[in-house]
């Protein structure tokens, strides 16, 4: 990848302070982007991954912001804006997985979770567009999962999200086909990060009664720089004729 064509590019990463938007940001950073750090609930690991950057001499700050938050975001936005003079990228990364079987649920649980699996990716574009539109070459990035393109037997309300942002891509792709901006979804399986936000019932280890023997995959997971290294392609000048996908990054999971 030509780092010095990305020399003046800016990336917001939703949920970037760890996990796979920390990933994300590491890998743009060190291929010339300046990147945005949102965290929402822990700053430690933001100023760790941070720390990372620059160790690699990579340009980067940290904004706390709850992507359900309206004043929130458009701070964050503005001070992005404020700090560099533009913005080229938006990954759309932070979510909410609780990992709950349907008779666990209650409403206001499935309404946070709409809330920041596709209502913080609808804001955050509402919020981005107007800086994205001025881009000689603006992209957005959605995160998803295969848990919106797979069933399996557990956390429907996450599944739910999911499958919403595919095709919110997909319709965004068409919208903003005039402005030249491309918008794609990454389907992600699991991948080895830190702890996930909450500390989530079977985080890593699922009970049985969760597990299907015809889909067990022997292969490892899939690591967040290699999520990272999808996105910077994604956002290059050679993927400019992909709009409107869905890519897979799951070790083939959803084969087996």
């Amino acid at each position: 990848m030509n780092r010095k064509a990305n020399e003046q590019r800016v990336a917001l990463v939703t949920g970037s302070g760890k996990g796979v938007g920390a990933g994300v940001v590491k890998v743009l950073c060190r291929n010339g982007f300046r990147c945005c750090i949102n965290y929402n609930s822990n700053p430690q690991m933001a100023e760790k991954t941070l720390a990372a950057i620059e160790a690699e001499g990579g340009e980067a700050f940290i904004f706390q912001a709850d992507v359900t938050n309206d004043a929130q975001l458009s701070a964050m936005v503005d001070a992005i804006i404020e700090k560099w003079g533009r913005l080229d990228i938006l990954v759309n990364n932070a979510a909410m997985q609780p990992n709950f079987f349907i008779d666990e649920y209650d409403l206001p649980l499935l309404q946070r979770i709409w809330d920041i699996n596709i209502g913080g990716y609808f804001h955050a574009v509402r919020k981005c567009l107007p800086h994205l539109r001025k881009s000689p070459m603006g992209r957005i990035v959605n995160i998803s999962s295969i848990h919106g393109k797979r069933p399996t037997n557990f956390d429907a309300g996450y599944a739910m999200t999911k499958g919403a942002i595919r095709q919110f891509t997909r319709e965004l792709a068409l919208e903003l086909t005039p402005d030249k901006i491309p918008v794609n979804t990454i389907d992600l399986g699991g991948c080895v990060i830190e702890f996930k936000t909450g500390n989530p019932r079977f985080a890593f280890n699922s009970p049985m009664e969760t597990k299907n023997p015809d889909m067990q995959n022997p292969n490892r997971q899939v690591y967040p720089e290699e999520v990272g290294e999808l996105v910077l392609y994604l956002c290059s000048e050679k993927a400019s004729a992909i709009n409107g996908a869905g890519i897979r990054i799951d070790r083939g999971l959803v084969l087996v």
